[in-house]
């Protein structure tokens, strides 16, 4: 049988002789089970100085619509406080909070709590996310139902509840002396939702708890999400760390992320920062700072395939194999690199894999193939890659020693920013 919060603290509490205590004012819960068990009722007594009967759930029989205590009201103690190491509490801890939910991906608030009574335990089965949980906490169910049953007796109002399952569900509890958050699983769960969706997530939170939830996540997945944030958000973020996680996240970020990050910086904080990065990622950095930001120079990455023209198409696929695959910014074209570091072709991995393995390279290649100047401005880069139809263009110097290249989801985010933000 299933019940609600709301229905549930309005029942009666007695001691085993039938004298009233008082009503239930919370329950706290353990969360090491998909749907978790409540261990404790909590009675409240006084109003100004609150004081509480803390009531294992062992000492209870719940039937009949009360809650009947198996000893006396004297072996009873009130205590000032009821909260006991790590677990939760429903309305301190649950109702009334952001949860993260992770079936839908989403961040909802907790309007009443599901409950499903087994035997004699009563364990939480889903959480209710909808107006109609808000409008029974309220009181106002029974009014509301009449008058929208008068209104539209088919309503989807009356048969449609918002319920998320409790194993979906990850509530944001921020410890306010830490700011360290507390979720009530590992971070599987999170790190499944993909880092757009999380990022979105992470916008419907206030401050406080964006870098709370951030702080959590593991150096991969703070990547992810800062590369999909507008650049306000990820100073923001960026703000809540120390300098030592901070420069850790952009040692392992993509050499063009970094640099738009380090950019948005005043001129001593990206100097600092470079000073705490090793000393190829710094100079790495150094030089992609120098290109201005709207050119072709600076939205180019210096990671990229890059391989020889003596290799045989066998030799290639196990280079990218050992060598590229984890570090490129995309595997969907090698760039050919003569002796003299100049861009002599490129090849797609399409092509690489449908050819003999004993082919060489320079065979096979695309001679002198489309790129653009470092000083190229963003108009030049949009106009290359939608008239070649691609993925990824290689950026040379004026000696056309290769640079870098440009992808065009970095093109995108800048024209998006652009049209969304003169709006």
């Amino acid at each position: 049988m299933f019940t609600f919060f709301t229905e549930v603290i309005k029942q009666d509490v007695v001691d085993r002789h039938g004298r009233w205590i008082g009503k239930p004012f919370d329950f706290v819960a353990k969360l090491d089970e998909a749907y978790p068990r409540l261990t404790s009722l909590i009675v409240s007594k006084g109003y100004l100085r609150k004081k509480y009967y803390m009531i294992a759930w062992n000492d209870l029989h719940h039937a009949g619509g009360q809650f009947q205590l198996k000893t006396p009201l004297e072996s009873l103690e009130l205590v000032a406080s009821y909260r006991e190491g790590n677990d939760v509490t429903l309305r301190k801890n649950i109702l009334d909070q952001q949860v993260v939910d992770t079936y839908n991906r989403k961040v909802v608030r907790v309007n009443d709590i599901h409950l499903l009574e087994v035997d004699n335990d009563l364990r939480m089965a889903h959480v209710d996310v909808g107006i109609r949980g808000l409008v029974r906490r309220l009181g106002w169910e029974r009014m509301i139902d009449r008058v929208v049953r008068t209104l539209h007796r088919h309503s989807r109002y009356l048969t449609a509840e918002k319920f998320i399952s409790w194993k979906y569900v990850q509530p944001l509890s921020v410890q306010p002396l830490t700011g360290k958050i507390q979720l009530n699983v590992g971070q599987d769960q999170l790190r499944s939702i993909p880092p757009p969706d999380l990022s979105e997530m992470l916008m419907e939170l206030d401050t406080y708890q964006r870098a709370a939830l951030f702080k959590t996540l593991d150096p991969q997945s703070q990547i992810d999400i800062l590369t999909e944030l507008d650049m306000k958000w990820q100073r923001d973020l960026i703000d809540e760390l120390d300098p030592r996680t901070t420069a850790d996240l952009l040692e392992r970020m993509p050499a063009d992320e970094a640099t738009d990050l380090l950019g948005s910086m005043p001129p001593r904080e990206t100097d600092r920062f470079l000073q705490m990065l090793s000393p190829k990622k710094s100079r790495e950095l150094s030089e992609l700072l120098k290109h201005e930001a709207r050119s072709a120079g600076g939205l180019m990455t210096k990671e990229y395939i890059a391989l020889k023209e003596n290799m045989s198409v066998g030799e290639a696929l196990e280079h990218i194999r050992r060598t590229e695959i984890k570090k490129a910014e995309t595997i969907h074209n090698g760039y050919i690199i003569d002796d003299d570091a100049k861009l002599a072709g490129m090849i797609s991995l399409r092509k690489l894999l449908i050819e003999s393995p004993e082919a060489k390279v320079s065979d096979v290649m695309l001679k002198k193939p489309p790129a653009l100047n470092v000083g190229d401005p963003l108009k030049d880069v949009a106009q290359v890659l939608a008239k070649y139809n691609l993925f990824a263009v290689p950026v040379v110097n004026d000696e056309n020693v290769m640079e870098g290249i440009i992808t065009i989801d970095d093109v995108l985010a800048v024209v998006i920013d652009e049209v969304w933000g003169g709006r």
